[in-house]
């Protein structure tokens, strides 16, 4: 069977007055991020303000038009724990057309691909299990919901705020080994720490890594270090970024890795702790051993301003980049390429024995080293 292919591209008005008023005020001064806090299933969400794009004064806009052909968001994609389930969100377009009655995000039987539950509920940003299977953490714009694998909402986390130039989305989420801790990040540049043991949520520390605002987090060192970064870029006029190391426990920075000017785009750990990144200008997927080795990877697409990158738990790698899937095995040396390709997630089985993509269009697939199979729609 062929592979999938496809192509188509808070200060109230009378607080804001009084501190204008102050000696010296010629703007606001810098306040901190908002609190985090966490609310139970019972609590309302509060009503954010804006959760679209900053528009300057004067700008043309041209108006937004739903698609049918749009089935699925762009930003997670997420395989449990067992490898037994695998889950990706509905895009809004569906249930602005009225193509569907419940928005939410869908679990697929990795065996047989088909639907077995869709849990209801907005979810335009990042998916990530629990270590235990049994919830997951879904990000949309503004707020993480947790849930059960039944479909039981058990928080919503706030505090994420709406960035200031561009459309709001919770990027990454990823909970620590003993899942006692889930650490999120989004385009509002800030990384949230919350405490999730047991029947307990609660809002722990808020980082502020350096602009640009972070799109990967990882647990390592057996939950020890949170490391940060990545970044969704457009040029190569863009800063450089770098890696950061915190400790998740007091919230404190620890190091910045990586010293060369470069775009970090990406990064991925295997089980035994090998680090893989993939960079722009220039374009380079590089593996980083456990003794500080360093190696460069096959010749990548020039494209990897918008790569993604999955790693696999012991020596495979996959990497999306715009028309080009590249699977490589840093131990063997094998490559596979597939091209014309436009695939938004990737991501490995917890043995790297299958690769799991997603395609707005199209949905989720699977690749077993010789075929594909596509999974069933809704």
């Amino acid at each position: 069977m062929a592979p999938p292919t496809r192509r188509h591209a808070l200060l109230g008005a009378s607080a804001l007055s009084a501190a204008l008023l102050l000696p010296g005020c010629g703007r606001l001064p810098f306040l901190g991020p908002a609190p985090s806090s966490c609310l139970g299933p019972e609590e309302e969400l509060p009503e954010f303000e804006d959760g679209g794009s900053r528009v300057p004064p004067g700008a043309r806009v041209t108006p937004y038009e739903p698609s049918p052909s749009r089935w699925f968001n762009d930003a997670g994609l997420a395989v449990s724990p067992d490898g037994a389930l695998i889950a990706a969100a509905e895009h809004p377009d569906r249930s602005m057309l009225g193509l569907t009655d419940v928005q939410g995000v869908l679990l697929w039987d990795t065996a047989e691909g088909s639907v077995v539950r869709r849990i209801a509920g907005a979810a335009e940003g990042a998916i990530a299990w629990h270590p235990d299977g049994t919830r997951l953490a879904i990000g949309d714009r503004r707020h993480i919901a947790i849930v059960s694998v039944d479909g039981e909402l058990l928080w919503n986390l706030i505090g994420h705020e709406d960035p200031r130039d561009t459309s709001a989305r919770i990027t990454a989420l990823a909970f620590s080994p003993d899942g006692t801790q889930l650490a999120s990040t989004s385009k509002d540049g800030t990384v949230r720490l919350w405490d999730v043991s047991g029947d307990q949520c609660g809002a722990g520390h808020i980082l502020q890594p350096d602009a640009p605002a972070p799109t990967a987090l990882s647990y390592i060192a057996e939950g020890t270090t949170l490391v940060v970064g990545g970044t969704d870029v457009h040029g190569r006029s863009d800063p450089p970024n770098r890696l950061s190391h915190w400790d998740p426990a007091t919230g404190e920075r620890r190091e910045v890795l990586d010293a060369q000017e470069r775009i970090l785009v990406d990064f991925g750990y295997s089980a035994d702790e090998t680090l893989v990144l993939v960079t722009y200008a220039p374009a380079t997927l590089e593996v980083r051993a456990p003794d500080g080795t360093t190696s460069t990877g096959p010749e990548v697409s020039p494209y990897t301003h918008s790569a993604r990158l999955a790693v696999g738990a012991q020596s495979r790698i996959a990497l999306q980049s715009p028309g080009d899937l590249l699977i490589w095995d840093s131990a063997t040396g094998e490559e596979t390429r597939f091209e014309d390709l436009l695939l938004q997630r990737i991501c490995w089985s917890p043995d790297e024995s299958v690769l799991y993509t997603l395609d707005e269009a199209t949905g989720v697939s699977a690749w077993d080293g010789k075929d594909w199979r596509q999974f069933d729609l809704p």
